[in-house]
């Protein structure tokens, strides 16, 4: 089983730039959660925290892909170095004016800098397997090995932010934080050799990765996939809470990231006879209804089964919507179609949060669920138009193939 991981570090230099995108990405399960637990630490009061929080988010929706689309046409080192920068002169500009008491209105600013400014890293490493294993099956657990990564951050991520701010200071979270982001930014950027070519387009813009057949319906799909995830995390919160156990949700959300990164071990060690967009319809539909096991949630115990089973199906579905991108977006801006999806995410999971957190005051977290079912519904309803989409095209393949 793990021979099929072993073959993909075969190639040379993918662990070195596996390692940089792991170390440039941890703070995305950083960042957010460290903004809220300095700013309530400042103030005491939860609410500008959240919004403060869903600045950086939102931030990053324009960003990722603008940045992404600069990177196809320029190539990676030349947008990780200048990007990187204005990252951490951004967040070192919040630490200061959050360490000085400035106006809640003034972090703003450097708030959606600091999110537009962080580069989609998710998007580039994937670029990088697409260029070093182009044609080849091992593509596919390449990706699974992202989403098994993508977990574990998520897992260690927050535990990092809340140790560093309960047991030193919460503003040290963000300096740790653009630390990461420095030193995986540079690190990345100084590996040349695995560097996806860049696609100059000379006198004609290549047209925009969102204009490609079905771009736009599978964004849509992220952004349902992306409020299930934060609908799932604000109840759960919620649940636990309510059922005076608060100190459980990080357990019960860990959960959910085990089973995912079970599920995408898995999904990455066997070679697949079906194809990609066959795929991509069973795992979209199943993850769509699968939330409605939240119905049998009546304990902290059992809302961790559940959570456990909800996991199984994210890896799967993540995996083969990111595989299905190198299929319908011209190479030349592949790296804009990944981030298309993760602005998606992104999107969904701050409309999710702000939907979520309401009803669950007013209507208890087993009701707040409800959110993660629609949700999901909603998703399945994308993934199924846009299945029978690209089953009618001519041609659903393109020069990049993904396993």
């Amino acid at each position: 089983m793990l021979a099929t991981y072993r073959a993909v570090f075969r190639v040379p230099g993918s662990a070195a730039f596996c390692a940089a995108g792991f170390v440039m990405r941890m703070p995305m399960a950083i960042y957010s959660l460290g903004i809220v637990l300095i700013v309530s630490a400042r103030t005491g009061r939860y609410g500008f925290a959240g919004v403060l929080s869903a600045c950086f988010i939102l931030g990053s929706a324009p960003g990722n892909p603008y940045l992404a689309r600069l990177v196809d046409r320029y190539g990676q080192r030349r947008v990780l170095v200048p990007a990187t920068i204005a990252h951490a002169v951004a967040v070192l500009t919040l630490a200061v004016m959050l360490q000085t008491g400035a106006a809640d209105w003034t972090l703003i600013v450097p708030t959606v800098l600091a999110g537009f400014t962080y580069l989609p890293v998710e998007s580039l490493v994937r670029a990088r397997w697409s260029a070093v294993l182009a044609g080849r099956p091992e593509l596919t657990t390449a990706y699974s090995l992202e989403s098994i990564l993508d977990e574990l951050i998520f897992v260690v991520g927050p535990l990092v932010a809340t140790l560093i701010a309960t047991h030193a200071s919460p503003i040290l979270v963000l300096y740790v934080a653009v630390t990461l982001v420095t030193a995986g930014g540079l690190w990345l950027a100084a590996q040349r050799a695995t560097e996806p070519a860049p696609r100059p387009s000379g006198p004609h813009r290549h047209p925009s990765a969102l204009r490609s057949r079905g771009m736009v319906l599978l964004t849509i799909v992220a952004v349902a996939m992306g409020a299930i995830f934060a609908s799932a995390e604000v109840a759960t919160v919620a649940f636990c809470g309510q059922h005076g156990h608060r100190g459980a949700a990080g357990l019960v959300l860990a959960c959910m990231a085990v089973g995912s990164g079970l599920a995408g071990f898995l999904y990455g060690s066997r070679t697949w006879s079906a194809d990609m967009l066959t795929r991509f319809r069973i795992h979209v539909v199943t993850f769509g209804v699968i939330p409605f096991i939240y119905l049998a949630a009546v304990n902290i115990v059992a809302l961790a089964v559940c959570a456990f089973v909800v996991g199984l199906a994210v890896a799967p579905t993540l995996i083969t919507s990111f595989g299905l991108i190198g299929e319908i977006v011209d190479p030349a801006a592949l790296t804009e179609g990944l981030a298309w999806l993760t602005m998606g995410l992104n999107l969904g999971y701050a409309v999710g949060a702000a939907l979520v957190g309401g009803i669950a005051d007013a209507h208890g977290a087993r009701v707040a669920f409800g959110v993660t079912m629609a949700a999901g519904l909603a998703m399945a309803a994308a993934g199924l138009v846009l299945h029978r989409r690209l089953r009618s095209a001519p041609a659903v393949a393109s020069p990049v193939a993904v396993g």
